[in-house]
């Protein structure tokens, strides 16, 4: 399998992958330009759109181009400017193969562009500073995705929540995270640079976010997928509070930030599909040559969760310290508000590419069931066989998997943190009529209010047949996402949302109507018990 420019994706494995897929400015009001969009920042003016009632910003460098000298190094600050940026380039894609599940801005079958490191900020136009800021990072298994896809356009959740918004680019595949440092000592810690990456985002927004009306002491991260285990691996850095001050997690928890020794294997694994020899023949290849190594790396990878893991931040002992629930435990990440949540049925997303998950078996399951747990896996799978009576055995082989890979370590995180900061859990339920189910990806139309559902079977169906009450969800879900932005708690006068601790374990359920749950599925969570969901193996 190669995922170079033209190549295609095909299997189980590929298809998994989609998955696993301080100082600053003062909070000063905004200046304002002739469209009442320009912002003085201390690296230079920027001129961005009028948008409604907000101002668009579009593509702004928030750290110098990773290329050259500068290729698989940490991010280095961006040069100021004199003339004024003029950021209406929504365009910029960090290099990958273009994919149908990812919604990009344009049509190209491939993205070829280092210098990519760019955000995009989405503000209200004049009015009071110090407004809370959303600052989102996207998913794709450390292989795909963009902050410029149009259902990830910030400009619903900065008009209802009187909040601005920002979308970030970062760096995909070996260019973001292939550990060199064995070949040149200059380049270790590579393996982590494009979590280097979101923190340079994340300081940039903290430095210059109160030129756009923002208040850089009330940030909230939201990361979904690939974006909630970075900022879960953020959360066991050092000082992670420098950087925001709430997090929401959507699909995805410290569970998936991997090991030292898988990291060492899969970099290993990559530099032997470059067949290059040293360091200087790594640097000398082309971007496109770079992409396709990737695709053969992964393919090699030998496993579904192999290659859905193979990129992607690790606990490397210098900027990660330890796993992340060992670090949320010791109160690392104190005084951080939290939403954390995964969907009812994530890993159906995976039907629509290889039906062959339909008939996944519990033999076949043991391929990526913890061997820690092996002594206890019969027991484990009769609490699920009797909490699911009369479904089939790959009903329950999912339910398993979605709780290992998602669920479980998503209320280990929530139970950790709800000792030093509020902390808050949902389930999202919703599904269209004729899909497969609330897959992974199914609430990001509603969050974002885009109400775009490429890659959700069924999704643009039941948005034609059914728009006001899908609309009425993602009000709903907006409101609460932009509330906890501004207070630290999701609840607003409609909706109730209590916090999540044990025995009680509230978890607020999102469908077409809202309910929290006290403790769902415990029989199944409880089965996981005494597995402590270290950094992947």
């Amino acid at each position: 399998m190669s995922i170079g420019p033209m190549g295609q994706k095909s299997g189980l494995a590929v298809v998994v992958a989609l998955l696993l897929g301080l100082a600053g400015a003062c909070a000063s009001e905004p200046e304002q330009g002739a469209s009442g969009c320009t912002a003085a920042t201390s690296i230079g003016q920027i001129a961005g759109r009028p948008a409604g009632d907000l101002c668009a910003y579009k593509g702004i460098p928030y750290a110098a181009p990773p290329v050259g000298d500068l290729r698989f190094k940490p991010p280095q600050p961006a040069a100021p400017w004199q003339d004024t940026l003029q950021a209406t380039d929504g365009d910029r894609v960090c290099p990958q193969p273009a994919i149908d599940e990812e919604d990009y801005p344009n049509d190209q079958k491939a993205f070829l562009d280092e210098d990519c490191l760019h955000l995009n900020v989405w503000a209200p136009q004049g009015g009071s500073a110090n407004r809370p800021v959303i600052v989102f990072v996207h998913g794709g298994a450390a292989l795909y995705g963009t902050a410029n896809g149009a259902r990830y356009d910030g400009s619903t959740l900065a008009a209802a929540g009187g909040a601005v918004v920002v979308t970030l680019n970062y760096r995909l595949g070996a260019l973001g995270w292939a550990e060199l440092g064995n070949l040149d000592p200059t380049l270790r810690g590579s393996g982590n640079n494009g979590l280097r990456d979101q923190i340079a985002a994340l300081t940039w927004v903290h430095d210059h976010i109160a030129d756009f009306g923002g208040d850089p002491g009330n940030v909230t991260a939201v990361g979904q997928s690939e974006g909630a285990f970075s900022l879960s691996a953020i959360l066991a850095t050092d000082n992670p509070q420098r950087l925001f001050r709430r997090v929401v997690l959507e699909s995805g928890s410290g569970y998936m930030v991997r090991s030292a020794q898988l990291e060492a294997r899969n970099s290993a694994t990559f530099l032997a599909a470059t067949g290059a020899k040293d360091i200087a023949a790594v640097r000398a290849m082309s971007t496109e040559a770079l992409l396709d190594a990737t695709g053969k790396a992964v393919e090699a990878s030998g496993s579904a969760v192999g290659s859905a893991t193979f990129f992607g931040p690790y606990v490397d002992g210098t900027l990660v310290k330890a796993p992340t629930l060992q670090r949320l435990a010791e109160g690392n990440a104190r005084g951080i508000d939290m939403v954390i949540g995964t969907n009812r049925d994530e890993v159906l997303f995976f039907a629509q590419f290889d039906p062959r998950i339909r008939q996944l078996t519990e033999q076949a399951y043991s391929a990526i069931f913890p061997a820690a747990l092996d002594p206890r896996r019969a027991e484990v799978e009769a609490a699920y066989h009797a909490d699911r009576p009369g479904e089939s055995e790959n009903d329950v082989v999912l339910a398993m998997v979605n709780d290992q890979l998602m669920r479980v370590p998503a209320t280990r995180m929530a139970e950790a943190q709800a000792a030093w900061g509020r902390t808050f859990m949902y389930r999202f339920d919703w599904a269209p009529q004729n899909g497969l189910g609330a897959v992974h990806t199914a609430e990001l139309p509603f969050v974002f209010g885009t109400l775009r559902f490429t890659g959700i079977p069924g999704g643009a169906e039941a948005m034609e047949t059914d728009r006001d009450r899908l609309s009425a969800l993602s009000e709903r879900m907006v409101a609460a996402w932009t509330t906890f932005a501004r207070t630290g708690d999701p609840s607003t006068p409609d909706l109730a949302w209590p916090s999540y601790a044990p025995p009680k374990r509230a978890t607020m359920i999102w469908d077409l109507a809202q309910t929290v749950e006290n403790a769902p599925r415990e029989t199944e969570r409880a089965a996981w018990d005494g597995y402590a969901f270290p950094a992947l193996p």
